[in-house]
């Protein structure tokens, strides 16, 4: 089973994405911010981390700077999931080596589908999800 990190600080948001993962068979854990999330990488292991951009205490971009330079995260595959849009955000996601960067709203299936191929590719990087 993929077991998945979601670092979300808007309670709807978290729980509705929960629900949606489940139904599709996958493990999920959830974190309202960064450093929780952190916290979470380290001692759940998880195979994918989803990740917000717009956090409370420290956000997403720094929270995932923190991930790739740590040697027991460093291997997770990141897949941002924001309302944060446009070509700066895409290339600075791009530049910590994200494996995707889905926009909200999104599609449930395309959401499942760039989880389970992080999972299976690892950190291989196939660039945004536009």
């Amino acid at each position: 089973m993929i077991r998945v990190l979601y670092v979300e600080d808007e309670p709807a948001q978290r729980e509705l994405v929960n629900q949606l993962l489940q139904l599709a068979g996958l493990e999920i854990q959830m974190a309202p911010n960064g450093l929780v999330g952190l916290e979470l990488a380290v001692s759940w292991q998880p195979d994918v981390i989803l990740m917000d951009l717009r956090l409370p205490q420290m956000d997403g971009f720094e929270t995932i700077e923190r991930l790739k330079i740590s040697p027991q995260t460093m291997h997770i595959p990141v897949v941002i999931l924001s309302a944060l849009t446009g070509a700066k955000r895409y290339e600075h996601a791009k530049s910590l080596g994200i494996y995707a960067y889905i926009d909200k709203p999104f599609s449930f299936e395309d959401l499942v589908n760039t989880i389970r191929n992080a999972a299976q590719d690892g950190v291989a990087q196939i660039g945004p999800v536009y």
